[in-house]
Protein backbone atom coordinates (compact mmCIF):
# COMPACT_ATOMS: atom_id res chain seq x y z
CA UNK A 1 0.00 0.00 0.00
CA UNK A 2 1.19 3.61 -0.83
CA UNK A 3 2.27 5.42 2.37
CA UNK A 4 0.42 8.94 2.66
CA UNK A 5 2.66 11.73 3.59
CA UNK A 6 2.05 13.92 6.57
CA UNK A 7 1.62 17.37 5.44
CA UNK A 8 4.15 19.80 7.13
CA UNK A 9 3.30 22.06 9.89
CA UNK A 10 4.60 24.88 7.83
CA UNK A 11 2.43 24.08 5.43
CA UNK A 12 -0.80 24.58 7.06
CA UNK A 13 0.51 28.11 8.82
CA UNK A 14 0.85 29.28 5.24
CA UNK A 15 -2.85 28.14 4.20
CA UNK A 16 -4.38 29.45 7.49
CA UNK A 17 -2.42 32.58 6.71
CA UNK A 18 -3.67 32.94 2.81
CA UNK A 19 -7.12 32.59 3.59
CA UNK A 20 -6.85 35.28 6.68
CA UNK A 21 -5.18 37.40 4.10
CA UNK A 22 -8.12 36.95 1.81
CA UNK A 23 -10.94 37.36 3.82
CA UNK A 24 -9.16 40.56 5.45
CA UNK A 25 -8.88 41.85 1.89
CA UNK A 26 -12.63 40.84 1.21
CA UNK A 27 -13.56 42.60 3.91
CA UNK A 28 -11.86 46.00 3.32
CA UNK A 29 -12.87 45.69 -0.71
CA UNK A 30 -16.70 45.61 0.63
CA UNK A 31 -15.92 48.10 3.51
CA UNK A 32 -14.57 50.57 0.42
CA UNK A 33 -17.47 49.51 -1.50
CA UNK A 34 -20.37 50.68 0.50
CA UNK A 35 -18.17 54.09 1.55
CA UNK A 36 -18.04 55.14 -2.45
CA UNK A 37 -21.07 53.78 -2.67
CA UNK A 38 -22.88 57.27 -3.82
CA UNK A 39 -19.61 57.32 -6.40
CA UNK A 40 -20.60 53.65 -7.56
CA UNK A 41 -24.15 54.23 -7.87
CA UNK A 42 -23.08 57.65 -10.14
CA UNK A 43 -21.04 55.99 -12.35
CA UNK A 44 -23.69 52.84 -13.08
CA UNK A 45 -26.18 55.86 -13.64
CA UNK A 46 -24.00 57.49 -16.52
CA UNK A 47 -22.95 54.36 -17.79
CA UNK A 48 -26.80 52.87 -18.42
CA UNK A 49 -27.12 55.94 -19.78
CA UNK A 50 -23.94 55.93 -22.02
CA UNK A 51 -24.68 52.33 -23.03
CA UNK A 52 -28.22 53.45 -24.29
CA UNK A 53 -26.79 56.04 -26.53
CA UNK A 54 -23.58 54.31 -27.50
CA UNK A 55 -25.41 52.82 -30.50
CA UNK A 56 -27.02 56.10 -31.59
CA UNK A 57 -23.32 57.92 -31.76
CA UNK A 58 -21.75 54.75 -33.38
CA UNK A 59 -24.26 55.11 -36.10
CA UNK A 60 -23.90 59.18 -36.24
CA UNK A 61 -20.14 58.87 -36.25
CA UNK A 62 -20.39 56.29 -39.07
CA UNK A 63 -22.07 59.20 -41.18
CA UNK A 64 -19.26 61.67 -40.86
CA UNK A 65 -18.29 64.19 -43.51
CA UNK A 66 -15.13 63.66 -45.78
CA UNK A 67 -13.79 67.32 -44.86
CA UNK A 68 -13.97 66.51 -40.97
CA UNK A 69 -11.37 64.84 -38.67
CA UNK A 70 -12.99 61.39 -37.16
CA UNK A 71 -12.15 62.50 -33.46
CA UNK A 72 -13.25 66.17 -33.78
CA UNK A 73 -16.84 64.38 -35.32
CA UNK A 74 -17.45 61.75 -32.42
CA UNK A 75 -16.93 65.18 -30.30
CA UNK A 76 -19.34 66.92 -31.75
CA UNK A 77 -21.66 63.83 -32.23
CA UNK A 78 -21.32 62.88 -28.59
CA UNK A 79 -22.22 66.31 -27.52
CA UNK A 80 -25.43 66.82 -29.27
CA UNK A 81 -26.28 63.24 -28.30
CA UNK A 82 -25.63 64.12 -24.98
CA UNK A 83 -27.58 67.63 -25.04
CA UNK A 84 -30.45 66.16 -26.70
CA UNK A 85 -30.76 63.69 -24.37
CA UNK A 86 -30.72 66.00 -21.42
CA UNK A 87 -33.51 68.29 -23.52
CA UNK A 88 -35.55 65.15 -23.71
CA UNK A 89 -35.78 64.68 -20.37
CA UNK A 90 -36.04 67.93 -19.34
CA UNK A 91 -39.33 67.93 -22.11
CA UNK A 92 -40.76 64.91 -20.56
CA UNK A 93 -40.05 66.29 -16.58
CA UNK A 94 -42.58 69.74 -17.73
CA UNK A 95 -45.10 67.60 -19.63
CA UNK A 96 -45.09 65.19 -16.38
CA UNK A 97 -45.81 68.29 -14.44
CA UNK A 98 -47.89 70.44 -16.40
CA UNK A 99 -51.44 68.23 -15.88
CA UNK A 100 -50.29 68.52 -12.37
CA UNK A 101 -50.00 72.39 -12.55
CA UNK A 102 -53.76 72.63 -14.50
CA UNK A 103 -55.04 70.23 -11.84
CA UNK A 104 -53.70 72.39 -8.73
CA UNK A 105 -55.01 75.28 -10.35
CA UNK A 106 -58.67 74.57 -11.29
CA UNK A 107 -58.26 72.69 -7.27
CA UNK A 108 -57.58 76.01 -5.65
CA UNK A 109 -60.43 77.72 -8.09
CA UNK A 110 -62.60 75.41 -6.33
CA UNK A 111 -61.26 74.96 -2.79
CA UNK A 112 -63.66 77.22 -1.09
CA UNK A 113 -66.47 75.18 -2.32
CA UNK A 114 -64.41 72.01 -1.03
CA UNK A 115 -64.01 73.24 2.23
CA UNK A 116 -67.86 74.20 2.56
CA UNK A 117 -68.80 71.22 1.41
CA UNK A 118 -66.29 69.11 3.65
CA UNK A 119 -67.05 71.14 6.36
CA UNK A 120 -70.89 70.10 5.88
CA UNK A 121 -69.87 66.47 5.37
CA UNK A 122 -67.72 66.73 8.81
CA UNK A 123 -70.84 68.09 11.02
CA UNK A 124 -73.28 65.36 9.48
CA UNK A 125 -71.01 62.56 10.13
CA UNK A 126 -70.47 64.09 14.23
CA UNK A 127 -74.09 64.38 14.56
CA UNK A 128 -74.24 60.60 13.58
CA UNK A 129 -71.93 59.64 15.70
CA UNK A 130 -73.21 61.60 18.67
CA UNK A 131 -76.52 60.64 18.26
CA UNK A 132 -75.24 56.68 17.93
CA UNK A 133 -72.80 57.47 20.74
CA UNK A 134 -75.79 58.21 22.99
CA UNK A 135 -77.40 54.76 22.53
CA UNK A 136 -74.41 52.87 23.54
CA UNK A 137 -73.76 51.71 27.32
CA UNK A 138 -71.57 53.44 29.82
CA UNK A 139 -68.86 50.80 29.71
CA UNK A 140 -68.62 50.93 25.54
CA UNK A 141 -68.60 54.59 25.75
CA UNK A 142 -65.46 54.96 27.85
CA UNK A 143 -63.72 52.59 25.82
CA UNK A 144 -64.74 54.71 23.02
CA UNK A 145 -63.49 57.51 24.86
CA UNK A 146 -59.79 55.97 25.31
CA UNK A 147 -59.75 54.71 22.16
CA UNK A 148 -60.41 58.31 20.73
CA UNK A 149 -58.01 59.62 23.70
CA UNK A 150 -55.18 57.04 22.42
CA UNK A 151 -55.68 57.93 18.59
CA UNK A 152 -55.48 62.23 19.25
CA UNK A 153 -52.56 61.26 21.02
CA UNK A 154 -51.14 59.11 18.18
CA UNK A 155 -51.99 61.81 15.48
CA UNK A 156 -50.13 64.64 18.02
CA UNK A 157 -46.88 62.01 17.94
CA UNK A 158 -47.07 61.86 14.39
CA UNK A 159 -47.29 65.21 13.80
CA UNK A 160 -44.46 66.33 15.67
CA UNK A 161 -42.00 63.81 14.30
CA UNK A 162 -43.37 64.97 10.94
CA UNK A 163 -42.10 68.45 11.59
CA UNK A 164 -38.87 67.26 13.18
CA UNK A 165 -38.14 64.98 10.05
CA UNK A 166 -38.87 68.43 7.88
CA UNK A 167 -36.84 70.08 9.89
CA UNK A 168 -33.80 67.54 9.89
CA UNK A 169 -33.92 67.69 5.54
CA UNK A 170 -33.78 71.20 5.91
CA UNK A 171 -30.79 71.43 8.09
CA UNK A 172 -28.82 68.71 5.77
CA UNK A 173 -28.22 71.45 2.66
CA UNK A 174 -24.76 69.93 2.90
CA UNK A 175 -26.96 66.30 1.33
CA UNK A 176 -28.35 68.72 -1.00
CA UNK A 177 -25.43 70.45 -2.71
CA UNK A 178 -23.77 67.11 -2.88
CA UNK A 179 -26.85 65.78 -4.99
CA UNK A 180 -26.71 69.02 -7.34
CA UNK A 181 -23.36 68.49 -7.74
CA UNK A 182 -23.47 64.63 -8.69
CA UNK A 183 -26.58 65.92 -10.76
CA UNK A 184 -24.05 68.22 -12.55
CA UNK A 185 -21.61 65.84 -13.49
CA UNK A 186 -24.01 63.20 -15.03
CA UNK A 187 -24.16 64.99 -18.12
CA UNK A 188 -20.19 65.33 -18.57
CA UNK A 189 -19.26 61.59 -17.51
CA UNK A 190 -22.16 60.58 -19.95
CA UNK A 191 -20.44 62.58 -22.52
CA UNK A 192 -16.79 61.47 -21.83
CA UNK A 193 -18.17 58.14 -21.84
CA UNK A 194 -19.76 58.17 -25.17
CA UNK A 195 -16.87 60.04 -26.72
CA UNK A 196 -13.96 58.56 -25.28
CA UNK A 197 -14.91 55.03 -24.27
CA UNK A 198 -12.65 53.15 -26.27
CA UNK A 199 -9.35 54.68 -24.64
CA UNK A 200 -10.96 54.33 -21.39
CA UNK A 201 -10.89 50.56 -22.07
CA UNK A 202 -7.39 50.68 -23.04
CA UNK A 203 -5.95 52.91 -19.68
CA UNK A 204 -8.20 50.08 -17.94
CA UNK A 205 -5.90 47.25 -19.28
CA UNK A 206 -2.58 49.19 -19.09
CA UNK A 207 -3.51 49.85 -15.00
CA UNK A 208 -4.33 45.94 -14.93
CA UNK A 209 -1.25 43.77 -13.77
CA UNK A 210 -0.27 41.81 -16.39
CA UNK A 211 -1.32 38.49 -15.07
CA UNK A 212 -4.65 39.85 -14.77
CA UNK A 213 -5.26 41.58 -18.21
CA UNK A 214 -6.88 38.12 -19.52
CA UNK A 215 -9.21 38.47 -16.10
CA UNK A 216 -10.05 42.37 -16.57
CA UNK A 217 -11.02 41.92 -21.02
CA UNK A 218 -13.05 39.29 -19.72
CA UNK A 219 -14.92 41.03 -17.64
CA UNK A 220 -15.22 44.59 -19.60
CA UNK A 221 -16.92 42.06 -22.86
CA UNK A 222 -19.04 40.34 -20.46
CA UNK A 223 -19.70 43.64 -18.67
CA UNK A 224 -20.82 45.16 -22.33
CA UNK A 225 -22.59 41.90 -23.48
CA UNK A 226 -24.99 41.81 -20.11
CA UNK A 227 -25.29 45.57 -19.50
CA UNK A 228 -26.66 45.89 -23.49
CA UNK A 229 -28.95 42.91 -22.71
CA UNK A 230 -30.41 44.08 -19.15
CA UNK A 231 -31.06 47.77 -21.04
CA UNK A 232 -32.51 46.55 -23.53
CA UNK A 233 -35.31 44.45 -21.94
CA UNK A 234 -35.43 47.73 -19.56
CA UNK A 235 -36.95 49.34 -22.16
CA UNK A 236 -39.24 46.95 -23.23
CA UNK A 237 -40.60 46.65 -19.86
CA UNK A 238 -41.12 51.10 -20.43
CA UNK A 239 -43.22 49.96 -23.37
CA UNK A 240 -45.28 47.33 -22.25
CA UNK A 241 -46.23 49.32 -19.55
CA UNK A 242 -46.56 52.50 -20.90
CA UNK A 243 -48.89 51.18 -23.51
CA UNK A 244 -51.18 49.28 -21.06
CA UNK A 245 -51.34 52.16 -18.72
CA UNK A 246 -52.19 54.09 -21.61
CA UNK A 247 -54.98 51.96 -22.65
CA UNK A 248 -56.68 51.89 -19.27
CA UNK A 249 -56.57 55.32 -18.58
CA UNK A 250 -58.22 56.33 -21.58
CA UNK A 251 -60.89 53.05 -21.21
CA UNK A 252 -61.33 54.88 -17.87
CA UNK A 253 -61.39 58.51 -19.46
CA UNK A 254 -58.63 60.14 -17.38
CA UNK A 255 -57.36 62.94 -18.72
CA UNK A 256 -53.97 63.55 -19.21
CA UNK A 257 -53.63 59.64 -20.55
CA UNK A 258 -50.23 60.06 -22.28
CA UNK A 259 -48.51 61.93 -20.24
CA UNK A 260 -49.34 59.77 -17.77
CA UNK A 261 -48.44 56.62 -18.96
CA UNK A 262 -45.29 58.36 -20.38
CA UNK A 263 -44.31 58.67 -16.99
CA UNK A 264 -45.78 55.08 -15.63
CA UNK A 265 -42.74 53.73 -18.61
CA UNK A 266 -40.19 56.01 -17.31
CA UNK A 267 -41.01 55.25 -13.63
CA UNK A 268 -40.97 51.27 -14.66
CA UNK A 269 -37.33 51.65 -14.85
CA UNK A 270 -36.77 51.67 -11.08
CA UNK A 271 -36.94 48.01 -9.87
CA UNK A 272 -40.01 46.92 -7.38
CA UNK A 273 -41.23 50.62 -6.43
CA UNK A 274 -41.25 52.04 -9.97
CA UNK A 275 -44.97 50.76 -10.37
CA UNK A 276 -46.18 52.24 -6.93
CA UNK A 277 -44.02 56.24 -7.93
CA UNK A 278 -46.20 55.87 -11.16
CA UNK A 279 -49.21 54.91 -9.83
CA UNK A 280 -49.53 57.20 -7.29
CA UNK A 281 -49.93 60.26 -9.47
CA UNK A 282 -52.30 58.22 -12.04
CA UNK A 283 -54.80 57.58 -8.42
CA UNK A 284 -54.27 61.58 -7.55
CA UNK A 285 -55.69 62.70 -10.79
CA UNK A 286 -58.32 60.14 -10.81
CA UNK A 287 -59.71 61.70 -7.47
CA UNK A 288 -59.29 64.75 -8.29
CA UNK A 289 -61.12 64.75 -11.48
CA UNK A 290 -63.40 61.97 -10.25
CA UNK A 291 -63.90 61.36 -7.04
CA UNK A 292 -63.13 58.35 -4.52
CA UNK A 293 -65.15 56.20 -7.81
CA UNK A 294 -63.01 56.42 -10.25
CA UNK A 295 -59.89 56.83 -7.67
CA UNK A 296 -60.84 53.24 -6.39
CA UNK A 297 -60.98 51.93 -9.78
CA UNK A 298 -57.01 53.59 -10.86
CA UNK A 299 -56.24 51.73 -7.73
CA UNK A 300 -57.34 48.21 -8.50
CA UNK A 301 -56.13 48.99 -11.78
CA UNK A 302 -52.34 49.85 -11.30
CA UNK A 303 -52.77 47.37 -8.45
CA UNK A 304 -53.63 44.61 -11.38
CA UNK A 305 -51.29 45.83 -13.53
CA UNK A 306 -48.11 45.93 -10.91
CA UNK A 307 -48.98 41.97 -10.42
CA UNK A 308 -48.83 40.75 -13.59
CA UNK A 309 -46.04 42.81 -14.91
CA UNK A 310 -43.76 42.02 -11.75
CA UNK A 311 -44.57 38.96 -11.36
CA UNK A 312 -44.62 37.19 -14.50
CA UNK A 313 -43.59 39.34 -17.66
CA UNK A 314 -40.58 41.31 -15.93
CA UNK A 315 -38.65 38.06 -14.30
CA UNK A 316 -39.69 36.10 -18.17
CA UNK A 317 -37.97 39.25 -20.12
CA UNK A 318 -34.82 39.95 -17.65
CA UNK A 319 -34.22 36.56 -17.04
CA UNK A 320 -34.41 35.70 -21.10
CA UNK A 321 -32.17 38.79 -21.49
CA UNK A 322 -29.61 37.99 -19.06
CA UNK A 323 -29.69 34.18 -18.72
CA UNK A 324 -30.90 34.16 -15.21
CA UNK A 325 -33.53 32.05 -13.92
CA UNK A 326 -36.72 34.64 -13.18
CA UNK A 327 -37.35 32.97 -9.19
CA UNK A 328 -33.40 34.31 -8.87
CA UNK A 329 -33.93 37.45 -10.30
CA UNK A 330 -36.35 38.05 -7.74
CA UNK A 331 -34.00 37.02 -4.95
CA UNK A 332 -31.39 38.63 -6.19
CA UNK A 333 -33.36 42.56 -6.44
CA UNK A 334 -34.41 41.74 -2.55
CA UNK A 335 -30.91 41.09 -1.70
CA UNK A 336 -29.32 43.58 -3.67
CA UNK A 337 -32.09 46.43 -2.46
CA UNK A 338 -31.26 44.93 1.15
CA UNK A 339 -27.46 46.07 1.14
CA UNK A 340 -27.44 48.71 -1.53
CA UNK A 341 -31.08 50.32 -1.88
CA UNK A 342 -32.42 51.25 -4.94
CA UNK A 343 -29.29 51.52 -7.27
CA UNK A 344 -28.47 47.99 -5.81
CA UNK A 345 -31.70 46.97 -6.66
CA UNK A 346 -31.80 48.30 -10.44
CA UNK A 347 -27.64 47.51 -10.95
CA UNK A 348 -27.90 43.81 -8.84
CA UNK A 349 -28.93 41.48 -11.22
CA UNK A 350 -26.51 42.76 -14.21
CA UNK A 351 -24.18 42.50 -11.52
CA UNK A 352 -25.08 39.32 -10.11
CA UNK A 353 -24.90 37.67 -14.24
CA UNK A 354 -21.53 39.32 -14.76
CA UNK A 355 -19.89 38.36 -11.66
CA UNK A 356 -21.51 34.66 -12.57
CA UNK A 357 -20.13 34.51 -16.25
CA UNK A 358 -16.77 35.42 -15.19
CA UNK A 359 -15.90 32.97 -12.44
CA UNK A 360 -17.67 30.20 -14.85
CA UNK A 361 -15.12 31.07 -17.71
CA UNK A 362 -12.21 31.40 -15.64
CA UNK A 363 -13.09 28.13 -13.69
CA UNK A 364 -13.26 26.36 -17.32
CA UNK A 365 -9.81 27.65 -18.31
CA UNK A 366 -8.25 26.61 -14.86
CA UNK A 367 -9.43 22.87 -15.52
CA UNK A 368 -6.66 20.65 -17.05
CA UNK A 369 -7.17 19.56 -20.58
CA UNK A 370 -7.76 15.96 -20.84
CA UNK A 371 -6.40 14.14 -23.74
CA UNK A 372 -8.08 12.03 -25.58
CA UNK A 373 -5.90 8.81 -26.37
CA UNK A 374 -5.77 7.08 -29.68
CA UNK A 375 -5.63 3.27 -29.57
CA UNK A 376 -4.25 1.76 -32.92
CA UNK A 377 -4.68 -1.20 -34.16
CA UNK A 378 -1.53 -3.64 -35.07
CA UNK A 379 -1.31 -3.33 -39.35
CA UNK A 380 -1.38 -6.64 -40.44
CA UNK A 381 1.86 -8.84 -41.49
CA UNK A 382 2.73 -8.48 -44.79
CA UNK A 383 3.07 -11.92 -46.56
CA UNK A 384 6.47 -13.90 -46.85
CA UNK A 385 8.22 -13.56 -50.11
CA UNK A 386 8.92 -16.94 -51.60
CA UNK A 387 11.41 -15.61 -54.29
CA UNK A 388 9.33 -17.48 -57.07
CA UNK A 389 7.45 -14.17 -58.24
CA UNK A 390 4.56 -14.72 -55.61
CA UNK A 391 3.91 -18.82 -56.64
Amino acid sequence: MERRTATPPGDWAARILWLITTLVLVALALYVAWSVRHVISLMFVCGAIAYLLIPLVDWLSSKRPPFVAPLAWRGLVSLAVTLGFLAAVGAATVAFITPFVYEARDFLRDLPRYQEQLSRTAAEWQDAYQAWYETLPSPTQRWLDRQRDSLTRSLERTTEDLQATVQGAVQQTGQLINFLVELFLVPVIVFYLLFDSHRLKRETLRWTPPRYVRLALSLIQETNRVMRGYIVAQLILGVIAGIATWMGLQLMGVKYAATLAMFAGIARAIPVIGPVIAGAPIVLIGLIQGGLPLGVQLTLFVTALFVVEHKMIMPKIIGDRVDLHPVLVIVVLLVSGKFFGLMGMFFGVPVAVIARNVMLQQRRRARPKIHRLEVLEPEAPAPASTGTGGQ
